[in-house]
């Protein structure tokens, strides 16, 4: 391998939370501010990452270049893609699919064990919190599994699609309890954040940058990324 890429994932065990529009947003940011060569792996089976690219790249035609790659795979293949072609980037985002059965849902569950980064989204309702809670004891024992082997895996939540219902302080609150390391900045519900292009970064706009730009900075902190 070339060079080790760090390789991160926008993960929850429950779909519908937003992680696939967050991980357009931080991938396009990272690749037009920093420079730096991006993938995502679409590992989800509904493949809407790949759809999205995929209609995008249709609508711009020809003589537009993406600022970051998209590869569409199944979890099984996931490491091997990684031995063979990792090297050739500096970030790569791992698109994984909901747990059904959390661990009896092998392929998926390690995925999480590829990455040294997950930031996890979470909605504030009761059923989307309760999902929350079953996935941050997933990552736990994957974080501690990766410890023993002398490798690293960090973790944040973050309320995404935050408004002005108590629920989202109350989702807060309870994932601190369990454990959980927050994110101070939050994504609102706004539809700024639901329309993600490849092609440009969110940061762009005036607006985007307001909106959007405390939420990435604290991203790159925490994950030590630059």
């Amino acid at each position: 391998m070339a060079n080790e890429p760090r390789i991160l994932s926008v993960a929850n065990a429950k779909g519908g939370v937003g992680k696939s529009v967050v991980t357009i947003m931080l991938a396009t940011a990272l690749a037009k501010e920093l420079g730096k060569k991006i993938l995502i792996l679409d590992c989800d089976s509904q493949g809407s990452i790949t759809d999205m690219y995929e209609t995008e790249k249709e609508i711009l035609g020809e003589g537009h270049e993406p600022l970051v790659e998209v590869e569409e795979i199944t979890p099984r293949k996931v490491n091997t893609f990684l031995r063979r072609f990792g090297g050739d980037y500096d970030f790569i985002f791992i698109d994984i699919p909901r747990m059904t059965d959390k661990k009896k849902d092998n392929s998926t569950v390690m995925l999480l064990y590829n990455c040294d980064s997950i930031l996890v989204p979470i909605v504030g309702n009761e059923v989307d919190v309760l999902s929350s809670f079953d996935f941050l004891s997933v990552l736990e024992e994957a974080s501690n599994d990766k410890q023993d082997m002398d490798e690293t895996l960090r973790y944040f939540g973050f309320i995404n699609r935050r408004n002005q219902r108590k629920s989202n302080e109350e989702a807060e609150q309870a994932m601190k309890k369990e454990g959980m390391k927050m994110f101070t900045n939050s994504l609102s519900d706004l539809k700024i954040f639901t329309s993600p292009s490849f092609f440009s970064s969110i940061l762009d706009t005036k607006e985007g940058e307001r909106r959007f730009s405390p939420f990435y900075m604290e991203f790159k902190k925490k994950f030590k990324l630059k």
